[in-house]
This record gives C-alpha cells, structure tokens and sequence, in this order.
C-alpha cells in the first residue's frame, strides 16, 4: 500500500479525478444559473392590445332593436408573456359585452364588460364606455318589387315575358320609425344581352320614398326570379292565292292546304299589324293532274321568322265536261259611301251573266248565289268611273263573265248639292211681285188668279172646254 502510495501514476490518477470533479461542480452550477434566469425571464410581465373585439349586446330582442352600437372594441391584457400568449392564441375565450337588459327605448351610454378573463391578466377595454339607442321592435309585411334592368340591351328583337318571383311578400323588422318609413322592397334583374330565361336569385332591399336604403332586417333576404326572354310571336291563319290558268280541258275541282296556320316571331309593333297570310300563291298553270306541291310561306314586312316554312297544297282537277251558264247574277258595290250614294250606269240593271266550266256533277248543282260579284268604289271622287268586276265562285271552278268592266256613277254629297242650288238662286235676277202679273201684250198687271187659271187652260185645253160646256 506504501509502495502504492509513493508511486507517480497513483498520484497522477488521483490528481486527474480531483480536478474532474472541480470541474463538474462548476459546470452544475452554471447550467443553474441559467435555469434560475430562463425562470425568471418567463414569469416577466408583458402587455399587449388586442384590435377589434367584438361587443356582444343583452337586450330583450322580442321588444327591442339596438342601433348605432360601435362593433367592436381594444382590449388591453397585462400580465406574464406565457399567461398573455395562451389567452391570445391558444383560449381566446375573452368576450366583450353590454348589459341592456334593464333599459328601455332610448339611447343609454353603458359600460364595456369583460368576461372569461383569466384570473393572473389584468384586462381593460378602450373604450370603457359605449353610447347605444332601443327602438321599441317592430314588423311589417311588405309586397315586393321586381325592376328590371337594361331591357333596352337586349339584343334586337327579344322581349320579356311575364316576370315570375317567389316568395310574393316578405316581413321587415327593425324600428318603428324606420319601418314607418319604408316604401317598397325591391328586387332588381339585369337581362342586357338575354337571350334565354333569365333565372336568379337576387337580394333584397328596402327603400324610403327619396330613394334611400333602410337598415332593416328582411325575411326572406332574397328572392328567386324567372324572367322569360324570347322573340315575340303570333299565329296567323293562311289563305291560298291562285295564279294562273289550268290547262286547256281541266278544271278546278277543289284545292285544300296543311297546317292552316303558321307561327310568326319579331317585334310586337309588327306583328301586331299582321293578321293573316294571304298571298301564299299556288301557280295553276303547272298543274296538269291532281297532285300535292310544297308551297313556301311569304315572310310579311316586319316579321323575322315564319314557322313552318312551306306548306301542303293538294290541288284536286277535273276534267272540262260541259258548261252551265248562270244568268242574272247581282254587282255587288263595295266601298260605297253613304254620302255619295253609287249607282249602275253600265249594266244598268247592275246584274251580269256568268259562265261556268267543268263537270257536269259540279255545275249542275250551281246557282247564282254560288257567284261572287262585285266592284270596289273606295275613295272614288262624284262623277262617273269605269271600274273591273271582281267575280269568283264556291267551287274555284273556271268561268267566263259576259263584262269585265262596269260603269258607275256617284252622286255628289247633299250638302254640296244644296250650296251649288243656293249658288244658283243668287244668281238669278229678281222676279216680279208674287201678287201681280204683267201682261205681255198692254203691260197691264193682271190678277194672279186669272193668270194661273189661263195657265192651266193652255196647259190642258180639253178639261177647259169642259168646264165651259157644264
């Protein structure tokens, strides 16, 4: 053990332990040093503000509506930065709020309470009180209106329908006042450039008399619209307009026509000077036997679009088997005014003579009255005029008429007729005195009586020479 002692090693090795040990005492004491000022670092105060906490309000909301409350509010917290950061970022249970539970109408200034504030954080709102006005609640029913806007860009030719929404009527709520003031709600719809139905959804809102918008609450908030967007169209029947002459040897025994209507579209203020499509013409001198042609359909002035296009004419024909000649049948006169009474020069009687072509099963049963006769006077000045005979009949049957032309005379208006007569008497020079007469022979005046009674005498010289006999 002696010699243990005594050796360099041994004494080595203890002196590399001693100072092994020293050194680890030290570095223990550091790291606590460390620790007790990390410690105290994280138990120092620390503020910070939080922006824009939101003020809820208690009131009795079945009676009350609250306005011009400030939304929100600062909050200031002051305590340990730990204590800060988890109320800032990991609760975030502070809630900020005012008590009107006790107040009524009016406006009140009432102070910023805090709540859920952790015990170790001093919290202090900005600012500390708030002014708030109580109307006394009110609610209304109020029909809605639908604007629509920009109709004038729809693309040209397309209208708007009738305009659907849903729900018809909505309930407002909000101060009495504001409700008094309210003039309309009101939906509005652009349809520029439309060329469809037009379906949305569109908000609400509530307007005054000038116009302006009125906070209140709307029930619903919006409103579901279906505006319909087309070219505007309008049925019309269809009449056929025959051209031209069969050939030689055949008649017409009937023609028929499908659809008898056709849809037209475009603007309203041109269809709404066409009622019917009368010149669909049907050319007779290419028909040569029955048969079925696809005629087109005119588009008249004003219109965009004609459907269908084209229709069915079945033309049905006979051959010419005899002729039947109907005498007497009446001119009808057309477009006669009543103050200018027309009357027949040229065929005195106003009657004609038609002849009729085709087979003899069809013309047999023929009468006058199957004959339609007649001519136009429309806008013909007094005097006389030369005018065409219009003739057809129920069968489209071919037929010859014995005139084509009719003379007519109209009589002038009474009351020119009177003011010419008026005319006339200013111009004739005065008479003598109605209870005197001169005689011609010694210029004596002769009494009106014995005048009369030789005027009537010259006038009939027979009945005089018998009352001288009796």
């Amino acid at each position: 053990m002696d010699k243990l002692l005594r050796s360099n090693w041994f004494v080595k090795i203890i002196a590399f332990l001693l100072a092994l040990m020293l050194y680890t005492v030290i570095s223990m004491e550091d790291q606590q040093q460390t620790s007790r000022n990390a410690l105290f670092t994280s138990v120092s105060k620390n503020t910070q503000t939080v922006n824009g906490v939101e003020i809820v309000p208690y009131f009795d909301e079945n009676k009350y509506v609250l306005t011009d409350m400030p939304r929100s509010v600062d909050v200031k917290l002051t305590g340990e930065s730990n204590l800060v950061t988890k109320a800032l970022k990991v609760d975030r249970k502070i809630q900020v709020y005012i008590d009107l539970t006790k107040l009524g109408p009016g406006t009140h200034t009432v102070p910023v309470k805090l709540k859920n504030v952790p015990d170790e954080l001093d919290a202090v709102p900005s600012p500390k009180q708030v002014k708030v006005t109580l109307h006394q609640k009110r609610t209304r029913q109020i029909p809605i209106s639908l604007d629509l806007k920009n109709k004038a860009k729809l693309p040209e030719g397309y209208e708007t329908g009738k305009v659907d929404f849903s729900p018809k009527s909505v309930y407002v709520t909000g101060p009495d006042d504001y409700i008094s003031s309210i003039e309309s709600v009101r939906a509005s719809v652009d349809v520029s450039n439309a060329k469809d139905n037009v379906e949305t959804r569109v908000p609400l809102r509530a307007y005054d008399s000038q116009g302006n918008l009125v906070d209140v609450l709307i029930d619903p908030k919006s409103v579901n619209v279906t505006v319909p967007i087309s070219k505007p169209e309008k049925t019309v029947p269809l009449s056929i307009n025959k051209k031209g002459d069969l050939p030689e040897g055949l008649t017409l025994a009937g023609i028929t026509f499908d659809p008898k209507e056709v849809t037209l579209s475009g603007p309203s203020s041109a269809l709404d000077k066409i009622n019917e499509i009368s010149d669909v013409d049907v050319d007779l001198s290419k028909i040569k036997k029955d048969s079925m042609v696809d005629v087109d359909v005119p588009l008249p002035d004003g219109a965009e679009s004609v459907n269908p296009k084209q229709v069915k004419v079945n033309v049905d024909v006979e051959k010419d088997t005899g002729t039947k000649t109907l005498k007497n049948v009446p001119i009808e006169i057309r477009g006669e005014d009543s103050e200018q009474p027309a009357s027949f020069v040229s065929p005195s009687d106003g009657k004609m003579d038609v002849t009729i072509s085709g087979s003899k099963k069809t013309i047999d049963g023929l009468d006058a009255s199957d004959i339609t006769a007649y001519v136009d006077v429309s806008n013909l000045e007094p005097g006389e005029h030369t005018v065409t005979i219009h003739a057809s009949n129920s069968k489209n049957l071919k037929m010859d008429t014995e005139v084509s032309e009719a003379t007519i005379s109209i009589e002038k208006p009474a009351s020119e007729t009177n003011n010419s007569t008026n005319e006339q008497n200013n111009d004739t020079p005065a008479q003598p005195d109605e209870n005197s007469t001169t005689n011609k022979d010694d210029g004596k005046k002769e009494n009106p009586a014995v005048a009369k009674s030789k005027s009537e005498e010259k006038s009939n010289p027979t009945e005089s020479q018998t009352e001288g006999e009796n």
